[in-house]
Formats: C-alpha cells, structure tokens, sequence
C-alpha cells in the first residue's frame, strides 16, 4: 500500500506522519531524508502484508524509524536508541497499549543492522528487512553517488583499494559499493518476503558496479 492508503486503514497515522515531516523539515542530508523514511515504509508495509504480520505495527515502527536522524548529525547521539525512546514517550499519548508501543520501541532500537542487534520480534525483523533493501537497488545507487557528492567524496580511484570490512567511511563511492552495499545480499534478510524483493535490486547493483569499473578504465 502507498501511504495515502495506509492512512485510510491505520489509526493515528496522520498525526504521526505529521510529526515525521516536522522532524525531517530542515535537514538535508540526500541519503536517509523523508523519502528515505516513505520508501522504507512502503517496504514494510509490503512485507507485513504478504508475511501476514501486524500491519500497523510495521508501518508505525517504519514511519518512526529515523525520527533522530536529524538529531544525530547535530549531536552525535545513536538516533535508533533515542528514536526508541522517544516512541515510548509520544505512542501512549495517542492511545496505543504498551505492548504496542514496547514492540515498535524494540523494533526501532535494533533497526541498525550495522548496530550488531538481533531484532527481537517480527515487527523488528520487518524494519530491518525494509530498511536494508532501501540500501539495494537503483535508488541505494542514486543515494549513494548523492551522499558522496555532499561530502566530497571521489566517485573511484585505483589508489584506494576497498578494505575488508567497512569502518563508517570509504574512500570512494565504488569502494563503499565493496565494503558494505554488495555485502547486502538477499540471503542476508529475515523474512522471505524481503529475500525475494532483494533479488532483483541485489543483482542490479552487482551489474552497476561491474559496467562502471569496465567504463573507467584502468587509468
């Protein structure tokens, strides 16, 4: 479903998205802004659907999911633990149970792959399948080139070869494809669902990665 028709079917989810847009107002950074956060959504919304998984609770967990990420690039805090802070505090005012609120709560915490966390339920395997498979695909390769045109990061260079694991920053845009994107194959996801959507976007990457290196040329 897109978000129009979920707001239709999911209580509260207007005023949650509100508060979503207020959070994303003044922040720019091209790979993780609001759209970031409506794709993973949509991803969610999907997997919980053919999954036959809570609905509301996946799509809530994936509207909030980076509600500190503008936070973050101003302070340094981890956005996913006080992201799951923070939904303790603002769900129960909208009239969600507490075993709601807990579940979509963990789910944010341990959304960071990265972050070494095993998501402790399915509403939490669901946000870390959508989120990881906004990282895949033609638009992950938009984001990326975009990320690295804002820092000032080269496209390739045959100076920098890729390291063996990724360390929060690469060299290059290529090498970042080599340390962490192609490292997201479609075996890697929890649910089934995700294993399948992740196919297709996986293998385009592989094929982008190999038509550029073969255009640039060994110079």
């Amino acid at each position: 479903m897109n978000l129009t028709e979920l707001m239709e079917c999911i209580p509260h989810l207007t005023e949650i998205l509100h508060i979503v847009r207020e959070a994303f107002e003044n922040y720019d950074d091209p790979a993780h802004d609001i759209s970031h956060t409506f794709r993973v959504t949509e991803n969610a919304s999907e997997i919980a659907s053919r999954e036959k998984c809570d609905l509301q609770k996946a799509v809530a967990a994936a509207l909030l999911h980076d509600i500190k990420r503008p936070q973050e690039a101003l302070t340094g805090i981890d956005h996913a633990e006080s992201g799951a802070e923070y939904v303790l505090r603002l769900l129960p005012t909208m009239g969600f149970n507490i075993s709601f609120v807990s579940e979509v709560s963990q789910a944010i915490r341990s959304h960071r792959y990265s972050g070494g966390l095993t998501p402790s339920s399915m509403t939490g395997k669901i946000l870390q399948d959508a989120d990881r498979l906004d990282a895949i695909g033609a638009v992950a390769i938009a984001r990326v080139f975009s990320y690295s045109g804002k820092v000032g990061t080269p496209l390739h260079s045959l100076e920098f070869s890729p390291c063996s694991s990724y360390s929060g920053n690469s060299r290059s845009s290529i090498n970042h494809f080599h340390e962490k994107i192609l490292k997201i194959r479609p075996e890697t996801f929890w649910t089934e669902t995700a294993r399948k959507m992740a196919e297709d976007r996986y293998s385009f990457v592989v094929e982008f990665v190999q038509r550029f290196l073969a255009e640039w040329g060994q110079i």
